[in-house]
């Protein structure tokens, strides 16, 4: 069976009870578990790699985490720091706004040491985020990480999913990305972060993707919220439409998404009797209509519902 590991971070979403009541639940989430658990659920082999804090957010996270399905043997307790914090809000259509606090806590210290005790050889996708590249050291960490798993032939996933609020100095995202693309083989964009980190180059969005190819990324995909998602690699390009829903939390739709994109491609390479490898998989336009498929029902049924982790579908749910 194929597996997934997701490296960075895991915290506490605050989120509102409704659009009008003032009051915040805590759940577990962050972008790299979100996927974790999402790949879990679906009936996927999957672990987590992060720091974790060891008081009581913690240990509910690594408690949540667990109850999940997710193997937290690559984890890493973190003496003395505290647990990251997001307050999320939600407008009228179930859109979010963040307020990070995240100084200091234990996803930031998961260290080079740590990611040395991860055993490569029984992990066949690594995925992350760019939420481990807003400091100096997170940044060389992930690129280590990354490294590693090159060297044992694992699949690299790469979901940008920026969040400009973590970065003391924005100068320095357009580079770090750069940098993480140049390693990871499947790219994942929401339009808005597409248009974003095109515009600092000058480029237009399509542009911009073509020169994400030129760059070694293997296949690029774009989601749009409600309109067609993109996926380009370089022998095609394809639009495909997602179902219409009104959404309720688009908290971890994004994760959904991307977890049940690599889950297809997983069961595709699985069950495939010519036996091809992912990297084989990623290239084949029917694989790709597919997955996308697959995932932007996952993305919706997770829209339809609060919170990250309770969100996240199971394989029949979909």
């Amino acid at each position: 069976m194929c597996s997934l590991l997701s490296y960075g971070e895991v915290l506490v979403d605050f989120l509102p009870a409704s659009i009008n009541n003032p009051n915040y639940i805590p759940l577990a989430g962050g972008a790299p578990a979100n996927v974790a658990v999402a790949f879990a659920k679906l009936g996927g082999e999957s672990y987590f790699a992060g720091g974790i804090s060891e008081d009581n957010f913690g240990n509910m996270l690594l408690q949540q985490l667990e109850s999940e399905g997710v193997n937290t043997c690559f984890t890493q307790k973190i003496k003395n720091a505290n647990t990251a914090l997001v307050l999320v809000s939600l407008d009228e259509h179930g859109e979010r706004d963040f307020n990070f606090y995240r100084h200091n806590t234990a996803d930031t210290l998961y260290t080079k040491a740590h990611i040395d005790n991860i055993e490569w050889q029984g992990i066949s996708l690594f995925h992350y985020c760019s939420n481990t590249l807003t400091s100096e050291s997170m940044s060389d960490n992930t690129l280590y990480a990354i490294k590693q798993a090159k060297a044992n032939n694992v699949l690299i996933s790469f979901d940008v999913n920026l969040r400009q609020q973590l970065w003391n100095d924005l100068a320095l995202l357009p580079e770090r990305v750069e940098a993480c693309i140049k390693q990871s083989d499947i790219i994942k964009l929401s339009k808005d972060e597409a248009e974003y980190l095109a515009n600092i180059q000058q480029l237009d969005v399509q542009d911009y993707i073509r020169s994400l190819i030129s760059l070694g990324a293997k296949l690029i995909v774009v989601t749009d919220g409600s309109n067609a998602v993109q996926a380009t690699c370089k022998y095609f390009s394809t639009m495909h439409e997602v179902p219409k829903i009104t959404p309720i939390d688009t908290t971890g739709a994004g994760d959904s998404f991307i977890s049940g994109f690599l889950f297809y491609l997983t069961q595709e390479t699985y069950s495939n009797e010519n036996k091809k490898t992912l990297f084989d998989v990623i290239e084949q336009p029917d694989h790709i209509y597919a997955a996308v498929l697959f995932a932007a029902k996952c993305g919706a049924f997770t829209c339809q519902k609060k919170g990250a982790f309770a969100a996240l579908p199971k394989i029949t749910d979909i």
